[in-house]
Parts: C-alpha cells; sequence; structure tokens
C-alpha cells in the first residue's frame, strides 16, 4: 500500500504538470511546434526553437505520465482490487488517458480546431480529477458504516462548479474571446456592459465565475465548518480557498495587462490547483463520519429580539473597536503615497471598502472560533457561543462583507487595492485562524502579517502599484504587532473556562520573562527600522526614489 502512495502521488503531480504544460503550449502558440505526431518535424529529438521545445517537452510529459498511470492502474489491479476506489479512479484515468493522446493527435493534424481544444482541455482536467482522486484514496481510510452525506455534496458541488468554470474559460479561449474585454471586472469602466459578440461571452464566463467562487467558497467553508479538527479538511480548504483568491487576481492581471502569456499560464495553473483541491475535499469527504450536532447551524436557534438588539449583536461580529486601528494606518498609506491629502472621495471609498473587509474577516473569525470562545470567560458571551446569533448567519454575513468590500474597491478605487484587501481577509481567516492559532505559540508573530496589510491597500489605492515605501510601512506594523500582544499577555494572563481546554497561547508566548526579551528586541528592530529611510538619503539630502522618511 506504501509503494502505491507513492506511485499515485508522483502520477498526479506529474499529470498536474502535463495540464499546465499543455496551457503553456496552448498560450505560447506552440500547438503547431511540432507539425507531426509523434515525431517533430519528422526527427525524434525537436529543433533548437522554443515553440517546438515547449510542443516536445509536453509530448515528453504525456510519456512520463502514461507510463505512471499504467504502473498504478497494474499495481491496483494485482495487489489492491478490493480497494474499489483504488481500482474505479485507476482504470479511469487509464481510459481518459487513452481519448487525451487520440484528441492531443487530432488537434496537430486537423491545425488546431477550436472545438477540438476545448474538449481536449476538459478532458486533461477530467484526467487530472482521475489520477487525483486514485492518489487521495490512496492516502486516505475509507470509513465503514455511514458517511457524513451532507459535506460529501458541498464538496461535490464545489468540484462540479470548478470544473463547469474551467470548461467556459476554456470556451473564451476557443471563441477567441480573451482580449474581447480591456477592462475588468467588467468590460468597460465601472459597470459598462457588452452584450454584442466576443465581449458577452467574457461578460458570460466573469459571471459564472462569480457565481461559482461564492458556490466554492460557502462549500469549502461548510465542509470545514462541520470538520475543522480535521487537520486534512483544514489544510486541503486553506490551500484550495488561497488558490482561488491568486487565480481571482491574476485573472484580473491578465486582462488589465493585455493577456501576458505567463499570467495567462498561470491563470489555467491556479485552475488546475482549485479544481485539484476541491476534488480532494469530495475524497475526503466521503471519508468522514456524520457529524452529531448538525455543524449547529440550526442549532441554537436565538430567540425573538429587538431590531437594535439584533443589529448591535451583528456589529460586535465585525469587532468595530479593531477597525479603526486598520484604517488610521491605511489612511497614513495613502498620505504617503499621495505627499498629502489624497482626494476625499479616494479617501472615504478606500476606507470604507477597507472597513467591510476588515468587519467580514472578523465575523468570519468569530464564526470559526466559536468552539474555543465558549470556553473562556472573556469570549463566552459573544453572540455566536451564547446563541444569539445562527452560526450559519454569521458565516454569510462574513462572506457578504468581505464580497462587497471586494466590488467597493475594484470598481471605485482600483482591482489592485481589492486584491490586497481581500488578500489581507484570506490571510487572517485561513492562515492566522484556521491554521496558525490552533497550531503554533507563535501564532501572532506571523499572523501579524494580516494586521500590516491596510498601508499596502492605502498606498495601492493612490498609486495602483507597491514600491519599497509600501513594504517598509508594512514591516513597520509587522514587526510591531507581536510586542503590542505580548505586553497584553503580560498584563492580562488568561485564564480558561469550564471547558479546560482552552490553550490560550494565542498571544504567541508564554514565559513573560522570555516575552519581555522579546518585546525588547522587536521594538529596538522597528527603532531602527524606523531609521532606516533617513540612512538612506545621499549626502546632497535628496531621497532615493520611491521612499520618505
Amino acid at each position: 500500500m506504501k509503494a502505491l502512495r507513492g506511485l499515485s502521488l508522483a502520477t498526479a503531480v506529474v499529470t498536474y504538470a502535463l495540464v499546465v504544460l499543455g496551457g503553456v503550449v496552448r498560450v505560447s502558440g506552440s500547438g503547431l511546434g511540432c507539425p507531426d505526431w509523434p515525431l517533430c518535424h519528422g526527427r525524434l529529438l525537436p529543433p533548437l526553437n522554443l515553440h517546438a521545445i515547449i510542443e516536445y517537452s509536453h509530448r515528453t510529459t504525456t510519456v512520463l505520465a502514461t507510463t505512471l498511470m499504467v504502473l498504478t492502474a497494474v499495481m491496483a489491479w494485482l495487489w489492491l482490487r478490493r480497494r474499489r476506489d483504488l481500482v474505479t479512479g485507476a482504470t479511469l484515468a487509464l481510459g481518459l488517458l487513452v481519448v487525451q493522446i487520440t484528441l492531443g493527435a487530432i488537434t496537430v493534424k486537423l491545425e488546431l480546431p477550436p472545438i477540438v481544444v476545448l474538449v481536449h482541455l476538459a478532458n486533461a482536467m477530467a484526467l487530472l480529477g482521475a489520477v487525483s482522486v486514485t492518489a487521495v484514496a490512496a492516502m486516505t481510510t475509507p470509513i465503514r458504516g455511514r458517511h457524513d452525506v451532507v459535506a460529501m455534496r458541498w464538496a461535490r458541488a464545489a468540484a462540479a462548479g470548478t470544473y463547469l468554470l474551467i470548461v467556459s474559460g476554456s470556451l473564451v479561449v476557443a471563441s477567441g474571446a480573451s482580449g474581447a474585454c480591456d477592462a475588468w471586472p467588467l468590460c468597460g469602466g465601472g459597470f459598462s456592459l457588452a452584450f454584442d459578440g466576443r465581449p458577452s461571452i467574457q461578460i458570460l464566463h466573469r459571471a459564472l465565475a462569480g457565481l461559482i467562487g461564492l458556490l466554492v467558497v460557502i462549500s469549502l467553508l461548510m465542509v470545514m465548518a462541520r470538520h475543522r479538527r480535521e487537520p486534512a479538511v483544514r489544510g486541503t480548504v486553506a490551500l484550495t480557498l488561497a488558490a482561488l483568491a491568486f487565480q481571482v487576481a491574476v485573472g484580473a492581471a491578465v486582462v488589465t495587462l493585455h493577456l501576458p502569456t505567463p499570467l495567462r499560464a498561470l491563470h489555467l495553473a491556479l485552475a488546475g490547483a482549485v479544481w485539484v483541491g476541491t476534488v480532494a475535499l469530495a475524497v475526503i469527504a466521503a471519508r468522514l463520519p456524520p457529524v452529531g450536532d448538525a455543524i449547529d447551524f440550526q442549532r441554537d436557534v436565538p430567540a425573538a429580539r429587538s431590531a437594535r438588539e439584533v443589529v448591535l449583536d451583528y456589529v460586535s461580529l465585525a469587532k468595530p473597536r479593531i477597525i479603526p486601528l486598520l484604517l488610521i494606518t491605511a489612511l497614513g498609506g495613502m498620505m504617503m503615497a499621495r505627499r498629502g491629502w489624497p482626494s476625499t472621495g479616494l479617501v472615504v471609498l478606500t476606507l470604507l471598502g477597507g472597513a467591510l473587509a476588515a468587519a467580514g474577516a472578523a465575523a468570519i473569525n468569530c464564526w470559526i472560533d466559536r468552539d474555543i470562545d465558549r470556553t473562556m470567560m472573556r469570549t463566552r458571551h459573544r453572540p455566536l457561543p451564547d446563541g444569539r446569533i445562527a452560526p450559519s448567519h454569521a458565516l454569510l454575513f462574513g462572506i457578504g462583507l468581505g464580497l462587497v468590500a471586494f466590488l467597493v474597491l475594484a470598481f471605485w478605487v482600483n482591482v489592485l487595492a481589492a486584491t490586497l484587501a481581500i488578500g489581507g481577509l484570506l490571510f487572517y481567516v485561513f492562515v492566522y485562524t484556521v491554521w496558525l492559532k490552533r497550531s503554533t505559540a507563535q501564532n501572532i508573530v506571523i499572523g501579524g502579517a494580516a494586521g500590516a496589510v491596510p498601508p499596502l491597500v492605502g498606498w495601492a489605492a493612490v498609486t495602483n502599484q507597491l514600491d519599497l515605501t509600501a513594504l517598509y510601512l508594512f514591516a513597520i506594523i509587522f514587526l510591531w504587532t507581536p510586542p503590542h500582544f505580548w505586553a497584553l499577555a503580560r498584563a492580562r494572563p488568561a485564564v480558561p473556562g469550564r471547558g479546560g481546554g482552552a490553550r490560550w497561547w494565542f498571544f504567541g508566548i508564554g514565559d513573560h520573562k522570555l516575552a519581555g526579551s522579546a518585546s525588547a528586541l522587536v521594538t529596538l528592530a522597528v527603532r531602527l527600522l524606523d531609521r532606516l529611510p533617513r540612512a538612506l538619503v545621499r549626502g546632497d539630502g535628496c531621497r532615493p526614489h520611491g521612499w520618505i522618511g
């Protein structure tokens, strides 16, 4: 079994590389780099031509992937025939491989007909899904008896939606509509739409991307809500959502930067990563037992209360006392970028979008940490652990705030600022809350990066780019955060509640003397960093480009 795990994992990795190389062949126009098949220009080795080398590399990787798939199927059939999940996945992969090779030959012989290219990519993604199923099945153990049907349905919905979205993206390329819209997220500026010819294909793809993206996010969060103590679930969800966020950002960059080939290839690679992540989660979900409390989405339904009480509870989910601290640093980034006061309208829209993103992150954080909040005196009376707000409502509230924040910043500020804000939200939720906070005492040291994002957002809002000064502002906030929280940890050590299991090393360090020493060292580093711009000033008093001291 150990040998099959290694072999199936290698097969999945090589197949992913094969799909990415296929995307490179496509976007670089190398599909006819070798005009004949299976040889290249009538020879076994390609000529020293970039397009020929790219196409030949794709074919070579195909041979390696084919060998690994055959070996995986043979091993599954000979030694693990009773594991139907392994045998089915490996056999299906072989069948799809035959179809893929046939389509590849037809594509070359008929000189890239669009419909064949479209089917070729769709089949490639199905093949990648099959080998991913086999690899994940080999590394996990099936459960006996009932499994969590609800989690499995959510995961499969995410996988199906992702596959549909990839096919729609392939349709955009095959129809020649890739460059039909030169703006993002819509065609033209602001809310301008175009429904004539090729732009309509782009608009439909982007609308589908928005809907399916929302479906994927909600589906993955639902699965994690049911099994958030499962490391495989947390890791898969976090990586998949990170890949999805980067794919959206790269997709926007592809349009706004006028279709650069490397970004187009990266866009497809990230789409493949999201597809693999959702497929892997679907396999993992089929191996999870039912959840007894039905993820408490329908439990603890709050009693009827006044509208004012409900509003105040939702406001508390957003942690409003923290938001002004983030907005001050964002405004500082804007003023330094402008070297003065930016336009009031830009300031208002940027701070509004930043506030919504921070509020959304805080609400999702409350939803994830509701099990921990129940065990601590300081947090047990928050709306979620106290049962005043249904968990599902809190999650949707947080996601909705994040989406509105992105739209406000993307439409009325710029895409870079919107991407940075949502990137900070995702980092805070998945890297800090889901991963670091529950796994290491150094969570605040690394997770503090989320709180250092607002200056980047402010800088990008004014300049639509980042430079060393913006990164310098990020570094100051990043280094300032640990000693701030360590001081709080020394002043107010946490006391576990009745649950007894609240290990409050969330402040990042347990020993008070060590906390004091670390605070002093990091504070010194911040002071040195604060002096850096002045140290870089040249003797004639002129500052290097991009630095403000």
